[in-house]
């Protein structure tokens, strides 16, 4: 009875915590300071600045954002059908991660830039998962600080090599904030975890630029933002495999 009454508990705090940052998403976004969604020397424009204007829309996505928040908290909090200190751990890196993913994918669909601020954030929420890695071993063998080394290594060394193969061809295939999200990301994921989010990230955003091109929705030569691609298959991860990677 005790048992039950702890992880009821548990799954409401956890519910709660995940609503409220998921609700505080459009908040924080349509808020933010202009400087922080521009490049680097760049002014930003009435929009960004006016705080009359609302940036996107609160309903529905802060509704959809914290359905989302929540659902992935319970999932990792109660991943092996008990509360663990490993599920705890992993339930508040994954609502920190998210929260910023949120918030990034929002930044580079509307306005292509990826906030160095929440790459930071991303970066602050693996520090929760070093126990988490220092307990487990990875398909590959890696234990503790070499699976966020390898994800580091996965991530941002693949989207750089990426980067440099456009600027070599004098053609700008993804922008840098791309490449630190993917190393942030490593972090979090470790090397396994970053290459399965990078391959869905590639089949996601192919399909999609493909059914865009068909629909007439985008032209050839059209920049599509990547960012929100892999914040979503980020997400997705985090909700279907990661719990599945630690737990067993």
């Amino acid at each position: 009875m005790n048992e039950m009454v702890t992880i009821a508990a548990a799954a409401a705090v956890c519910i709660a915590a995940s609503i409220f940052a998921g609700l505080s998403i459009v908040f924080v976004f349509n808020r933010i300071p202009a400087s922080w969604l521009c490049d680097y020397g760049e002014r930003p424009s009435a929009e960004l600045t006016d705080p009359n204007i609302k940036r996107i829309k609160e309903n529905p996505w802060r509704w959809l954002f914290a359905a989302g928040a929540a659902c992935m908290c319970v999932r990792l909090l109660l991943g092996n059908g008990e509360i663990t200190l490993t599920g705890i751990q992993m339930t508040v890196s994954g609502l920190i991660a998210s929260w910023a993913l949120g918030i990034i994918a929002l930044s580079d669909r509307k306005y292509m830039i990826i906030p160095d601020q929440f790459l930071l954030v991303i970066v602050v929420s693996a520090i929760g998962m070093a126990r988490v890695f220092r307990n487990t071993e990875s398909v590959m063998g890696l234990h503790g600080f070499w699976q966020p080394a390898a994800g580091l290594l996965v991530g941002g060394g693949a989207m750089l090599m990426i980067a440099g193969i456009g600027a070599l061809a004098k053609k700008e295939i993804m922008g840098f904030g791309d490449v630190k999200l993917c190393g942030a990301i490593g972090l979090l994921l470790g090397g396994e975890g970053t290459g399965a989010v990078l391959i869905m990230t590639a089949l996601v955003s192919g399909a999609a630029a493909a059914a865009g091109l068909i629909s007439g929705k985008y032209k050839r030569h059209d920049a599509m933002p990547l960012g929100p691609y892999i914040c979503a298959c980020t997400g997705l991860y985090m909700f279907i495999i990661w719990p599945l990677t630690i737990y067993n």
